[in-house]
């Protein structure tokens, strides 16, 4: 997930600096604006696309983390001396409190949620597609404030678009707890 991003942040961070360059020699010009919706775009699809993997990455994560619990269950079964030895729950139950990846999103959690990698490359997404549309704004003619004034108002629909994406998903690809059976 991190190499991912690393290669999301670098695209982003060359936009960047692509376009102050731009900026300089165009005197902030129509180009600069045309080149940096283009950029922009660009950015904003890989960000996007980084975004869903990473999703789909942290259901990954999930069910490895309920597999290694389910397994140290079946350890516990087998030989249930080895309790003591055990750092992590045993339990594979993805409601409990201990479990790292895949608890229910609620507001206790909240703080968490918003320092994950897709929580940040959602807030870049989210700014970057604001950002596009004042853009396009500035480019069809719009005054400053306005156009900021849309792309405030884009950049908040896509914070929300994010999180119900990514709340959809979690709710679709919940990980089995199966394996209630004894272990012999």
């Amino acid at each position: 997930m991190f190499g991912r991003t690393t290669i999301f942040i670098g695209v982003l961070s060359g936009t960047i600096i692509a376009l102050a360059l731009l900026a300089q020699v165009t005197r902030f010009g129509y180009e600069t604006l045309t080149f940096a919706a283009v950029l922009f775009a660009v950015s904003l699809f890989i960000g996007l696309a980084t975004f869903v993997r990473c999703v789909a990455i942290n259901l990954e994560d999930t069910r490895w983390v309920v597999g290694m619990s389910l397994l140290r269950r079946a350890y516990m079964q087998i030989v249930p001396e080895l309790e003591p030895f055990f750092v992590a729950s045993h339990e594979p139950s993805v409601e409990s409190r201990t479990l790292g990846y895949g608890s229910p999103q609620s507001f206790g959690n909240l703080a968490n949620s918003l320092t994950t990698t897709s929580s940040v490359v959602a807030a870049l997404n989210s700014v970057l597609a604001g950002t596009l549309a004042s853009d396009l704004g500035a480019l069809v003619g719009l005054a400053l404030t306005p156009a900021l004034a849309i792309g405030t108002r884009v950049a908040l629909v896509s914070a929300v678009l994010h999180v119900l994406y990514a709340s959809r998903f979690r709710r679709r690809h919940v990980p089995a707890t199966r394996s209630s059976q004894r272990v012999a």
